[in-house]
């Protein structure tokens, strides 16, 4: 399936995330964060494959931003 903004995606414990704020951290910002997991968290999808590429996405979690990688999440879908 593919995600859109607005989907519900599941996220392990483990998993961590990168600051979506300020400079790339792709760049090696000293403003660079992150936040490791210790349980699993549902996150809302603030944009997919972030800047068109298939590594991330930016999530909504724990009142902030991130970046999460694609293959560390899992879409939350109804039964029904």
């Amino acid at each position: 399936m593919s995600m859109k903004k607005g989907d519900l995606v599941y996220v392990p414990s483990g998993v961590t995330l990168l600051s979506s704020a300020g400079p790339d951290p792709a760049v090696g910002s000293r403003d660079f964060r992150w936040l490791a997991l210790d349980e699993p968290s549902m996150a809302l999808i603030i944009e997919p494959y972030y800047n068109n590429e298939n590594i991330y996405h930016k999530i909504h979690l724990k009142g902030d931003s991130w970046l999460v990688r694609v293959l560390d999440t899992e879409e939350v879908s109804s039964a029904c």
